[in-house]
């Protein structure tokens, strides 16, 4: 009788690990605070390129004015197939990943694929949330799977008018990560963190934008306000260290080690 009572509460117990896992990847957001390498980037993107086809395929002139409000603030979504090219000697590398609808690559035939690239071409700064980390919310997401469906890199971008949200992420990274030396040759701010599976590079870069509005009688007024320009991004350490072994070209700002985190 303990033996059967025993069996059903272990399977009570993997059912709802099941449902809890299932729901975290049915999420709306991504939980960046939480995230981790079995992310399945397919599952959560079908459901907004679904949608976004949906609206593409949409008669505008059809639709009410409610309906076309509705649909020109829904967030539009777009899916690349990634494939290896050669560099030809432009890049230090042997080769380098790109997206076959890419310009400079339609000409060219594919050494062979990657995988897949999901972006986010159109979005509300204001009201979108596709991704959020130490209660910093980002509208622009995109992100990469390799041909297995593993997750490879991902890109977190937002402009801030809050000072506190690029402290937020930092503080985030200082706590939970150990700090990685690069060369930086870009303009931008940028620094470099790992744990035991990625490598997160957070670079920001302030300037002045241009608010414009108008008040009862039409009349424009304009002003200039701060902003940061916040990008984030999550590599795999698996996918690093593979595209190393393939001689593939990686962006300068990942450390050249062999991706072992000292914390």
């Amino acid at each position: 009788m303990i033996k059967k009572m025993h069996k059903k509460v272990v399977s009570s117990i993997i059912l709802l690990n099941l449902f809890y896992s299932c729901q975290s990847q049915d999420s709306k957001v991504v939980q960046l605070d939480t995230f981790d390498k079995t992310f399945k980037v397919d599952k959560f993107y079908q459901p907004r390129l679904s949608k976004t086809d949906e609206i593409l395929s949409s008669d505008v002139k059809k639709m009410d004015k409610k309906a076309a409000k509705k649909a020109l603030e829904t967030a539009m979504f777009s899916k690349d197939t990634l494939a290896f090219y050669k560099t030809n000697g432009r890049l230090p590398a042997e080769f380098y990943v790109e997206s076959t609808n890419d310009w400079m690559t339609r000409k060219d035939k594919p050494i062979k694929y990657f995988g897949y690239q999901y972006s986010t071409v159109a979005y509300d700064a204001a009201k979108d949330s596709l991704a959020i980390l130490n209660k910093v919310v980002f509208p622009s997401l995109s992100m990469t799977e390799n041909n297995k469906g593993e997750f490879a890199y991902l890109t977190a971008t937002k402009t801030s008018k809050n000072k506190s949200d690029f402290s937020n992420i930092l503080s985030f990274l200082q706590k939970n990560c150990t700090r990685v030396n690069i060369e930086d040759t870009s303009s931008d701010k940028i620094s470099c963190w790992e744990n035991k599976d990625f490598y997160y590079i957070l670079s920001n870069e302030d300037r002045k934008e241009e608010v414009i509005s108008y008040d009862s009688s039409g009349n424009r007024n304009s002003k200039t306000t701060d902003v940061t320009d916040i990008r984030l991004h999550i590599y795999s350490k698996d996918y690093v260290r593979a595209m190393r072994n393939e001689n593939v070209y990686l962006p300068d700002y990942l450390p050249a080690g062999n991706g072992k985190a000292n914390k």
